[in-house]
C-alpha cells in the first residue's frame, strides 16, 4: 500500500508541475503569481501530522471520473481553472484512498495554488478595475475633491490616476484569496460557518483592492504622482495582502471558532 501511495504522490506532483509549466507567467505577473506556490506547503502544514490509512480504501469512482472529465475538458478548452479542479479531484481521491481522517476542506488551498485567476478570469479583473474606479470617484467626491472619470481613468484635481490592469487586483487577487482561505482554514469551524466565510473572500478582496486604489490616490495628492506610481505603487500588492489579512481577521471574530485542532481536522 505504501508503494502505491508514493506512486500516487509522484503522479500528483508531475501533474501539478505540468499545469504550472504549461503557461509560465510573464515578468510583470511572476512576482504576484509565484507566491501561490506557498499553498501546497500550507496544505501539508495545516493537515500535519498526516496518517496513512491502515487499509487502502477504494477511491470514490465519481471523484476519479470527475477528475478525468475535468482534466480532459481543461486540455480541450485550454483552461487552467478546469485543470486545477481536476487535479484537486484526484487529490481528494488520494486522500480517501490512502489517508486516515484527511481534512477535506483543506483542498481549497491547493486549488488556489494554481494561477487560474490570471489566466482564465480576465473579465473579473476588468470588473475590479471599473467598480474600484467608480467607488474611489465617489469617495473623493464625498471628501470635497473635484473628480472626473472616464472608464477607469480618474482625474482628481487634474491629477491623473489610471486604474490599469496592474492596479486591478487581478495579479494579486488570487494571493488575497489564498490569504483569506488560510485564515478560515485555521479558524472557521466546519459546516455552514466555514462556507459563509469562504463565500465572503471575493467581496473582502474587492474591498482590500479598492482601498489600495484610494490610498494610491491619497498618496498622489499628498506626495505627488511620481511617488504614488513609483516605489509606493510597486509595494501596493503587499498592502492589499495586509489589508486582506486584517479584514479576514475582523470578519472571523464574528464567527464562533473551535479549537485549533478541531479547525485543522474538520
Amino acid at each position: 500500500m505504501r508503494a502505491r501511495a508514493l506512486l500516487g504522490l509522484f503522479t500528483l506532483a508531475v501533474l501539478a508541475a505540468g499545469i504550472w509549466l504549461r503557461e509560465l507567467p510573464g515578468k510583470d505577473t511572476a512576482d504576484s503569481v509565484l507566491p501561490l506556490l506557498a499553498a501546497f506547503p500550507l496544505y501539508i502544514w495545516l493537515g500535519w501530522p498526516w496518517k496513512w490509512s491502515r487499509t487502502a480504501a477504494v477511491c470514490i469512482p465519481r471523484t476519479v471520473i470527475a477528475g478525468i472529465a475535468l482534466t480532459l475538458l481543461g486540455v480541450t478548452a485550454d483552461s487552467t481553472l478546469l485543470l486545477a479542479a481536476g487535479w484537486v479531484a484526484f487529490l481528494a481521491a488520494f486522500q480517501s484512498a490512502f489517508l486516515a481522517n484527511a481534512p477535506s476542506r483543506l483542498l481549497i488551498l491547493p486549488f488556489l495554488g494554481f494561477p487560474w485567476v490570471t489566466q482564465n478570469l480576465e473579465s473579473l479583473g476588468w470588473l475590479f478595475r471599473y467598480t474600484g474606479a467608480a467607488t474611489v470617484q465617489f469617495l473623493f467626491t464625498v471628501l470635497g475633491f473635484t473628480v472626473h472619470r472616464e472608464g477607469t481613468l480618474l482625474l482628481i484635481r487634474d491629477m491623473p490616476l489610471s486604474v490599469e490592469p496592474a492596479c486591478a487586483g487581478l495579479n494579486v487577487l488570487q494571493s488575497t484569496l489564498l490569504v483569506g482561505a488560510l485564515m478560515i482554514c485555521m479558524r472557521a469551524p466546519r459546516g455552514r460557518f466555514f462556507w459563509i466565510a469562504f463565500a465572503s473572500l471575493v467581496p473582502l478582496a474587492w474591498v482590500a483592492n479598492t482601498l489600495r486604489i484610494f490610498v494610491l490616490g491619497c498618496a498622489g495628492l499628498l506626495c505627488g504622482p511620481d511617488f504614488a506610481m513609483g516605489w509606493f505603487h510597486q509595494w501596493g500588492g503587499w498592502l492589499v495582502l495586509c489589508v486582506m489579512f486584517l479584514l479576514c481577521k475582523m470578519a472571523l471574530t464574528r464567527i464562533p471558532s473551535g479549537s485549533a485542532e478541531q479547525c485543522r481536522m474538520a
